[in-house]
């Protein structure tokens, strides 16, 4: 009985984290992503990130998805989310990836829990190098 309830428990863990996508690993930072498509911008923002000295070797997680626009999902630690003292920290760092990363778009920065949920959303209006 033991053995069968830590079997489900695997495999629910297993499935559980496939939701998540792919993934690339920087110096410890996970960046996920959900669509081959983003594998690119994935790989870029894992090194832009690594070049900022973001990724340390500590375990952090960032997801990059696309809707109708792109989404930079971050795992933050609990309560951080609602500490709106850092987020002129998130603004700069989103605009930085807007910027430099996502071609000047605008993005979202979401603020997950640490299975992706997203708890808050920080939108950030991109830098468009285009002149009209």
């Amino acid at each position: 009985m033991k053995k069968t309830i830590l079997l489900i428990a695997a495999a629910f863990l297993m499935l559980a984290c496939d939701g998540y996508g792919e993934k690339v690993t920087y110096d410890g930072t996970e960046v996920y992503y959900k669509d081959a498509a983003l594998k690119t911008k994935a790989e870029a923002t894992g090194a832009y990130l690594q070049e900022m000295g973001f990724t340390d070797g500590s375990s952090k997680s960032v997801q990059i998805t696309k809707d109708s626009i792109y989404n930079f999902r971050m795992v933050v630690q609990e309560g951080m989310a609602q500490d709106s003292t850092r987020d002129v920290n998130f603004m700069a760092l989103g605009f930085l990836l807007s910027k430099d990363v996502f071609d000047g778009e605008n993005i979202h920065f979401d603020l997950c829990d640490n299975t992706f949920e997203t708890i808050r959303t920080i939108p950030i209006e991109g830098f468009n190098t285009e002149t009209d």
